[in-house]
């Protein structure tokens, strides 16, 4: 029995269909406030509530409820007759909490032309998107992604899944959350992004945790399924005998008239989802301009400009729920004493750093001013600030800001009062006293971690392309902060381009591969190699370019005896005397013998292995940070040092995206699978 007020909100939503036109729909909620509740239509039990929309109650009765949360305003779906079709980006933050062991029945986010709940019961598998009445009818006019918490449909693939339902239940396509090991309704919070890409013809979903991450690719016409009149999107949920709180913590949506770039030219599927899916959220404009400077970039032809960078920054950074603060040119210069020399903190390749203070915000601040016309430092900026934005990880600099004014290019970092470790490391300042052994470990195990978070753990897969001393800074707590992210580049995951192509050799020599001088390529395993180095650099107390004499004890010489020596470089010669089992000796005398045995030789062991010629050889970061925390055995590199063969054996072949059925799945370990959707 349906309450009164059940009917009144379901009249509410019928009169507002008849009033609503419009022809594109924006909106952002980085959370919901009371004040909000004006902007969205509610069914019983569904509310606002600890900054979040509450789909189903909390308190009183829980089970056989049914409920919607639709934002109060309709857009108009162009079907490209005379306009460009209208693509929709949306990205929301869920978290599922149990109320009964287990919990049910989940959620689904919806598109319709008919708001108000389907005739009938809605509840228990339908998740308020369908009913018994409604179900596989195309007068439901209705595309739901659910977020199923239960197996209450012979159809389901298990009780952890996502799925695309159109006009009803019975999913076009499904994907199980285990197959990564995440579990959507264990309380945690789970980012979701989604494109339906009217252009191709696709349906992409990407949903990430702290610890994996996720990606699903579906055809779908959103023409073929919805009137082009009066589309309503929102959020539907249900329980059955079973309940849990399903809540939606923030939201952002877009929808127009979008006609992303290269739409008009000859273009594969496989490059368009990867940028749609794979890149961070942004709004639709942005994604034009990127997808532009991508297919630029391929063609060796890219040209930075200022005023190309400023709108570039600015449009990605628009749809940044986390985005950096724009600062004026006038309050870094405030801030800085007008890039007072006094005030230098260093120098880089493409400019220099300053000390500052934000008196608005009351913190110190790292101001890196680019140098003027240097084409490499234009590059240098939009990299670090369309990077580094959409990173968040407590081994990686903060950037606060930036500023693109009157021809001058700023970032504006956290400032850490330790600065950099090769200060401490190379005794080139005198108030940097000699790390200790626990610090130093700490400080490896730090870089592992952000390493391992770029590499696997973001949305983005990022190569870092410059690890070394000089780019890790220190808290007070001497914890390691990497930075300097003026050459990393985001690459595809999996089968997609899991490399970046440079015109040149970019990095710095001592820290680079040697596949690096063959090919131009940067990938993950690049930045394995200069970790390696950099956890040398940190253990033996020495620079990775400088000579090291190594003497070899001739004792099988039929002369009697006798030494000989040679130069060799860092990685040689730490090599040398693993080969001669007298790896320990490579630690830095400094250290005075205070070090733990066991942990210079893991941290020297896993170095060599990072330092395999063979990239195919070289462990991932996530097997590196293993070996660190002490959940997995050091490696055993080779006595000696193995011989660069390039190529290292027969390269693969790109792998091309399908384009219907199938899945890509990236979990937090870096892996990737692909199997065959089946229809439910």
């Amino acid at each position: 029995m349906r309450s009164p007020s059940r009917h009144l909100h379901c009249c509410l939503l019928l009169i507002l269909c008849l009033i609503a036109r419009m022809r594109s729909l924006e909106f952002n909620y980085t959370n919901f406030l009371a004040e909000n509740s004006t902007d969205f239509v509610f069914t019983d039990g569904t509310s606002i509530a600890g900054g979040a929309l509450q789909l189903t109650p909390t308190s009183g009765n829980h089970s056989h409820q049914s409920g919607r949360v639709l934002y109060g305003t309709s857009f108009k779906l162009h079907r490209g007759n005379g306009s460009a079709p209208t693509s929709i980006n949306s990205t929301f933050v869920f978290n599922i909490q149990p109320l009964t062991h287990p919990g049910g029945e989940g959620f689904a986010f919806l598109l319709t032309n008919n708001p108000p709940l389907p005739a009938g019961d809605s509840s228990g598998q339908w998740l308020g998107a369908f009913s018994s009445q409604t179900n596989g009818s195309s007068r439901s006019r209705t595309v739901a992604v659910e977020f199923d918490t239960r197996r209450s449909y012979d159809g389901d693939l298990d009780d952890n899944h996502v799925g695309l339902d159109v006009n009803g239940i019975p999913s076009a396509g499904q994907l199980s959350f285990g197959t990564v090991g995440m579990n959507i309704s264990q309380g945690i919070d789970v980012e979701v992004s989604m494109v339906f890409d009217a252009v191709e013809g696709l349906f992409g979903l990407r949903a990430v945790t702290i610890n994996s991450s996720m990606v699903f690719v579906w055809a779908l016409d959103l023409s073929q399924h919805l009137d082009e009149d009066d589309v309503w999107v929102g959020f539907s949920s249900s329980t059955s005998n079973l309940s849990q709180s399903n809540q939606i913590k923030s939201w952002y949506f877009s929808a127009g008239d979008v006609e992303f770039a290269g739409a008009k030219k000859k273009r594969t599927r496989t490059r368009t989802i990867w940028l749609l899916v794979l890149v961070a959220p942004f709004c639709a404009a942005a994604s034009c301009l990127s997808f532009t400077l991508w297919k630029k970039r391929n063609r060796g032809a890219l040209r930075y400009d200022r005023n190309l960078a400023r709108r570039d920054i600015e449009l990605v950074l628009k749809a940044s729920n986390d985005r950096p603060v724009k600062f004026q040119l006038s309050e870094l210069k405030i801030a800085t004493g007008n890039f007072d020399p006094n005030r230098q903190l260093g120098r880089g390749g493409f400019g220099t750093v300053y000390r500052g203070y934000l008196k608005e915000y009351d913190v110190e601040v790292a101001v890196k001013r680019i140098e003027r016309n240097s084409r490499g430092g234009e590059r240098e900026f939009v990299a670090e600030v369309t990077t580094i934005s959409q990173l968040s990880h407590r081994n990686l600099v903060k950037l606060i800001g930036w500023c693109h004014d009157a021809g001058e290019l700023l970032l504006v970092y956290e400032f850490l009062r330790r600065r950099s470790l090769d200060k401490y490391l190379f005794g080139e300042d005198s108030e940097c006293s000699v790390l200790d052994w626990e610090r130093r470990y700490r400080i490896v195990a730090g870089v592992a971690a952000a390493l391992d978070y770029l590499h696997h753990g973001s949305v983005r897969r990022v190569v870092h392309r410059d690890v070394k001393a000089s780019n890790v800074m220190l808290d007070e707590e001497f914890d390691a902060r990497l930075g300097d992210f003026g050459l990393a580049r985001a690459v595809e995951r999996g089968g997609g381009k899991s490399h970046y192509s440079t015109a040149g050799v970019a990095g710095t020599r001592g820290y680079m591969a040697p596949e690096c001088y063959f090919t131009g390529r940067a990938a993950p395993e690049t930045d394995v190699y200069a970790f390696g180095v950099f956890a040398m650099e940190v253990a033996c107390g020495r620079r990775p370019g400088s000579y090291v004499v190594v003497v070899h004890d001739d004792d099988d010489d039929d002369d009697g005896g006798g030494a000989s020596s040679e130069a060799a470089y860092l990685v040689d010669w730490v090599w040398d005397l693993h080969g001669r089992g007298r790896i320990l000796e490579a630690a830095d005398r400094r250290l005075g013998g205070k070090y733990d045995e066991a942990e210079m030789e893991r941290v020297l062991l896993l170095a060599l292995a990072c330092c395999h010629p063979n990239h195919r050889e070289r462990p991932s970061m996530r097997a590196a940070l293993q070996v660190l925390a002490g959940d997995a055995a050091p490696p055993n590199p080779a006595m000696e040092k193995p011989a660069f063969v390039w190529p290292a054996s027969a390269p693969r072949d790109d792998v091309e995206m399908p384009l219907v059925g199938l899945l890509f799945v990236g979990s937090g370990g870096g892996h990737l699978t692909q199997s065959t959707i089946f229809g439910r």
